[in-house]
């Protein structure tokens, strides 16, 4: 892996912070009580299609949303059915924290910059009218970095 990327993430906004859990409802009467996020919108289950890990696969999860510090969603996954980056995470015994999403004009380009340092995609798909990578960064950032672009043309960089 290279020692650098070709572009600086400061040069990206986080519009997203991503967790996974198993229950999803249990933990947004959570969220909701302590950070005072109103109550979560929860949607699913959804059964979709992806490229995991190289592979093309089909998973089912619920999410939920809500909007915390200064608008920045707030998403948890539940993992229904299928092997996904979401069920490694609950393989290894974790709950929480999982993943950091920023919305981009062009996935296909950070998606070439990352893999020209080294980085490659450990899952990507499409969900509505965005689509969305999640990048191998795990082991060099500590977490998950999650790119999106929409057709609609309100995405950045």
């Amino acid at each position: 892996m290279e020692d650098y990327l070709p572009f600086g993430l400061s040069d990206f906004k986080v519009e997203q912070l991503g967790f996974v859990y198993k229950d999803i409802r249990k933990q947004a009467k959570i969220m909701e009580a302590f950070f005072g996020i109103p109550k979560f919108t929860i949607l699913g289950p959804l059964e979709m299609e992806i490229t995991y890990r190289g592979k093309q696969t089909k998973w089912t999860a619920s999410g939920a949303f809500g909007r915390l510090f200064n608008n920045v969603e707030v998403e948890l996954i539940q993992v229904e059915h299928g092997e996904c980056i979401h069920k490694e995470f609950l393989d290894q015994g974790k709950e929480g924290f999982h993943h950091v999403r920023s919305s981009v004009d062009d996935l296909e380009k950070v998606i070439e910059k990352f893999e020209e340092a080294g980085i490659g995609v450990l899952q990507k798909g499409r969900i509505v009218s965005s689509n969305y990578a999640y990048m191998d960064t795990e082991a060099l950032l500590g977490i998950i970095l999650e790119f999106s672009a929409t057709k609609r043309g309100r995405t950045r960089r």
